[in-house]
């Protein structure tokens, strides 16, 4: 039965393989690998080990070598060894998945496989769908396990039972090794697996099939988003200027770019959605997940990724020269003429040597027009700079004083005059894919 399942799943897909089998030495895995071999699909294993259990991940490695052995199949090891901040920051088995796929994805490359195949199981797919209403899951997270994944990830045992699984196995005699932390109560999963053993196997039937008809639900509710969805995107940011009036609606549409910001978001619930809706009308800022925040400004919502700490910075920088500043490619010309809102002058013959940095603390700026110096920090908030972008701006600096406070003004004390000074000017190139796009539109339109 298992061979038949695998061979519909890999037919129905129009895959020939070759495949890379991850295979951690239990049950599932094993039967995955034995049925591919059965059927003639060209497959190569792979193991991660984490080196969690001691011993015993040792153990399963040697058992993965003894059944690739006597089934004729490469075997590829890879160390899974995991980063203390990783677990501390997204729990022990979300930071295992991401180094194991990340593992399976260079042997995948290395051995030109068209697919990774993994071992996950009707009974997988029971508890998922199980553990994400428990945990306040929409539609979205009842889509459960996917059959297939857009990174080339696929699951030819969704439709097969773990007792298939343990039949098949007996059958051939192979005894597969046995993870004793699937036992352990203080995983969620596992004690969703004993609720699940009280009832009969159609209660894994149902599970599943709400997975399969959730899957198909999304797809229409895609659709609808596409046709309402008026936002404006960049690669760190999503920009509304309205929501639809439904609410399932605003809820789905805030989800989809929640995980376009943040691909490996897992905490945000039905409820946080809720709540989240609820608050638009008088929002100011709020935390959507870990990596990503909601802000009010003007007529507009912004759903972003949380801005990291700037770095301080300072580079010396010659008149004609030229220097990238993360998204930002700044430039010093001399200036022949009275020019721009960008130009400045210094004393006639004054040696332009200039350093451009970020601000620190006790900064002073002259604005244009006042005949005093004022904190850069309280000029800034006069010029409504968002308190994130105050730490980005490159400011230019010549001899200890701040000449302009780039794309945003030039200080009253650098001022073009008809004083007879040297003349200069600073120009500032966005260089963001969405920068270039602008000018390249800009004078397209010109």
């Amino acid at each position: 039965m298992i061979d038949e399942a695998v061979r519909r799943f890999l037919d129905a897909n129009g895959i020939r393989g070759p495949l890379l089998v991850a295979i951690s030495g239990g049950p599932d895995s094993t039967a995955l690998l034995i049925a591919l071999t059965e059927i003639g699909v060209p497959t190569v294993a792979a193991h991660i080990n984490h080196h969690l259990r001691g011993n015993e991940s040792d153990a399963d490695e040697a058992f993965t070598r003894e059944l690739c052995k006597r089934f004729g199949v490469p075997l590829h090891i890879a160390d899974g060894t995991l980063d203390p901040q990783s677990i501390r920051r997204h729990g022990i088995e979300a930071a295992a998945r991401d180094v194991r796929h990340a593992r399976l994805n260079e042997i995948r490359t290395a051995v030109g496989a068209t697919h990774i195949a993994t071992a996950h199981q009707k009974n997988d797919q029971a508890e998922t769908v199980l553990m994400r209403l428990v945990t306040g899951g929409g539609l979205a997270a009842l889509r459960g396990i996917h059959p297939m994944r857009d990174d080339g990830i696929i699951r030819p045992l969704l439709e097969v039972t773990r007792s298939d699984i343990e039949a098949f196995l007996r059958e051939r005699q192979i005894s597969a090794r046995v993870d004793r932390s699937n036992a352990d109560p203080r995983f969620l999963r596992n004690r969703i697996r004993r609720v699940l053993a009280e009832f009969d196997a159609s209660a894994i039937d149902n599970l599943a099939a709400i997975a399969r008809q959730a899957r198909e639900q999304w797809v229409v509710l895609e659709r609808v988003l596409d046709d309402i969805d008026t936002s404006t995107s960049t690669a760190n940011e999503t920009r509304f200027q309205s929501f639809p009036a439904e609410p399932w609606l605003r809820r789905a549409l805030l989800l989809r770019h929640i995980r376009r910001l943040d691909p490996q978001c897992r905490e945000v619930s039905a409820a946080d959605l809720e709540r989240i809706g609820d608050q638009l009308p008088s929002l100011k800022r709020i935390s959507v997940t870990a990596n990503v925040e909601l802000l009010r400004r003007g007529e507009e919502w912004i759903l972003r990724q949380r801005p990291t700490k700037a770095e301080p910075f300072e580079i010396v920088l010659q008149a004609g020269e030229e220097v990238q500043i993360d998204d930002r490619r700044i430039r010093v010309t001399r200036h022949s003429a009275l020019g721009t809102r960008h130009s400045f002058q210094l004393p006639k013959n004054a040696e332009p040597t200039f350093t451009i940095r970020n601000r620190r603390q006790g900064d002073k700026f002259q604005p244009l027009g006042m005949s005093h110096q004022k904190k850069l920090k309280d000029f800034l908030i006069d010029r409504k700079i968002p308190v994130e972008s105050r730490d980005r701006i490159p400011l230019l600096v010549w001899r200890g004083n701040i000449v302009c406070v780039t794309g945003v003004e030039v200080s009253e004390a650098f001022k073009v005059t008809d004083g007879g000074g040297d003349l200069y000017e600073v120009a500032i190139e966005d260089t963001s894919q969405e920068g270039v796009q602008r000018e390249t539109d800009r004078q397209a339109n010109q």
